[in-house]
C-alpha cells in the first residue's frame, strides 16, 4: 500500500491507543491464572491479536468481547505458534516452564532476532532447543526452579519472560541481571502486571537480583484494564510539536511506560508541553538540536528523529545500537527514511547524528516496519511537498487505526 501525503499542519485532539506493551503482559498472565480474568483494552492490533492467538495455541481460552478480552487459563495443548518478537521472547521460557512441547514459528526478521543469551541460559537448565535462527524453533522439557542469571542489555523481553517462568515454577528461584541495564522500565512493567496478578517477587536493593516464589497457577484479579499507550501517542505528540498542536487524551502521566519520557524530551527540544492528569498537550516552540541518550526509550529514536531534522543546529542520538535488531535495521531506516525526504543524517555505530532544517519531500520506503511508516507521515505533514509512504500498511502491527487518526488531525479541531 501506498499513502501519498499532502503538507497540513496536524493539530486537534484524539484519544490514545491501548499499550500494546502492557496488553502483552496482562493477557500471558490471565494465562497462567487459576481462573478466568476479564482484560479490558478498548483498541487492538496485530500484535495484541498475535498474542490472543499463541495463547489459544498454548491452550488458553481467549475471547473476544466488546471491549477486550476474557481469557482462561492455559490447559496442557503441546504446541503453538507466534509472529511477534515480545510474544517470541515471552512465551519461550513460559512453555518450558509449563513442560510443554513447543514448535514457535514466525516470519520477516523474527529468526533474526537474537534469543541469545536467553537461549543459553534455557539450555543450561535442561531444555532442548533446536538451532536458533532457523524456524521453528523447537522446546523440550520443562524449567526447574533454581539460580538464573541473564545479561540485560540485549533485551528487557528476555528478563520478563523469565520473570513470568519463573513465577509458575513451584519453588524457589533467583534470576540475576549482569551488565548495564536497558529498557529497565518495561521491566517494572512486568512487575507490576505480575504484583496485581498474585507472584511472589523481591528484587534487591540495586535491582540486579530478583526472589522468585514460584506458584503453580498466578492469582486473577477477575478483572484488569490495558491503559493508554505512550509509544505511540509520541507520534502524535512530536507531530504536535511541529504542526499547530495536538491534544492525546488517556495517558497516565504516572504510567510505568518509560516512552512516557517523550514529554520531558519535547520540551528539552524547545516544544511547548501541557500535561493535565490524563490528557497531554504539545505545542510547537523554537526547536534546538541536543544529544539523546536513548537505551531505555528506543522506540522514541524514530519519531524524535523527524524533530530533531527541524530543529536548528546538530542531534545526536546515542547507546541505541539495539534500534539495529528490531522489525528493521532502525538506525539504517530511520537515516534512509528521512534523507529520502531531503534530511541530512549519518548513521552512527551506535545512534544517529541529525543535521536540523527542513525536509523537502518525496517517497519514504516504511521497510515493512510500523514506526518507519508511522515516522514518514509525521514527516510528511511537514514537508514542502507531497510524500509517498510506501508499505503505508505495516502499521497494523501496532496502530491499525493510524492513519484514520491521521486524517481527523489534518482537519484539525
Amino acid at each position: 500500500m501506498i499513502a501519498t501525503i499532502q503538507k497540513g499542519f496536524l493539530s486537534g485532539k484524539i484519544p490514545a491507543i491501548s499499550s500494546k506493551s502492557y496488553a502483552h503482559r496482562l493477557l500471558i498472565a490471565a494465562a497462567l491464572a487459576d481462573r478466568p480474568t476479564t482484560v479490558r483494552c478498548a483498541t487492538v492490533s496485530e500484535d495484541i491479536l498475535t498474542a490472543s492467538r499463541v495463547l489459544k495455541a498454548m491452550g488458553a481460552s481467549v475471547e473476544r468481547t466488546d471491549d477486550g478480552f476474557i481469557v482462561e487459563p492455559v490447559s496442557t495443548q503441546p504446541a503453538y505458534c507466534g509472529e511477534s518478537g515480545t510474544i517470541e521472547r515471552f512465551i519461550l521460557p513460559v512453555a518450558c516452564a509449563l513442560g510443554l512441547d513447543a514448535s514457535i514459528t514466525g516470519h520477516g526478521r523474527l529468526p533474526e532476532r537474537p534469543l541469545s543469551p536467553l537461549y543459553e541460559e534455557l539450555r543450561d537448565h535442561g531444555i532442548e532447543l533446536s538451532p536458533q535462527g532457523v524456524f521453528p524453533l523447537k522446546t523440550k522439557g520443562r524449567l526447574p526452579a533454581g539460580d538464573y542469571a541473564i545479561a540485560a542489555d540485549v533485551s528487557s523481553q528476555f528478563i520478563g519472560g523469565l520473570l513470568f517462568a519463573l513465577s509458575v515454577v513451584p519453588g524457589t528461584s533467583t534470576l540475576t541481571l549482569t551488565g548495564r541495564i536497558e529498557s529497565a522500565p518495561y521491566i517494572d512493567m512486568t512487575l507490576d502486571v505480575l504484583a496485581l496478578f498474585g507472584a511472589r517477587i523481591t528484587r534487591s536493593e540495586d535491582g540486579r537480583r530478583f526472589t522468585v516464589e514460584g506458584l503453580e497457577r498466578l492469582r486473577s484479579p477477575g478483572a484488569a484494564e490495558v491503559e493508554g499507550d505512550w509509544s505511540n501517542s509520541a507520534f502524535w505528540l512530536c507531530a504536535g510539536a511541529l504542526g499547530r498542536g495536538v491534544t492525546l487524551t488517556g495517558l497516565r502521566a504516572d504510567s510505568r511506560q518509560g516512552d512516557r519520557a517523550v514529554v520531558k524530551l519535547l520540551e528539552a527540544f524547545g516544544a511547548e508541553v501541557s500535561m493535565t492528569e490524563d490528557a497531554v498537550t504539545v505545542r510547537p516552540g523554537a526547536l534546538r538540536g541536543m544529544t539523546v541518550n536513548a537505551p531505555q526509550i528506543p522506540d522514541l529514536v524514530p519519531v524524535l528523529s523527524v524533530v530533531a531534522a527541524f530543529a536548528e543546529g546538530e542531534t545526536r542520538f546515542i547507546n541505541a545500537g539495539r534500534l539495529r535488531i528490531k522489525e528493521s535495521d532502525r538506525l539504517r531506516s530511520v537515516a534512509a527514511a528521512l534523507n529520502a525526504l531531503g534530511g541530512d543524517v549519518r548513521v552512527l555505530p551506535d545512534g544517529l547524528e541529525i543535521h536540523g532544517g527542513t525536509l523537502t519531500g518525496g517517497t519514504a520506503d516504511a521497510q515493512n516496519d510500523h514506526r518507519i511508516a508511522m515516522l514518514a507521515a509525521v514527516a510528511a505533514s511537514v514537508c514542502a511537498e507531497p510524500v509517498r509512504v510506501c508499505g503505508a500498511e505495516a502499521v497494523n502491527k501496532s496502530y491499525p487505526g493510524f492513519w484514520k487518526d491521521f486524517t481527523q488531525l489534518t482537519k484539525g479541531d
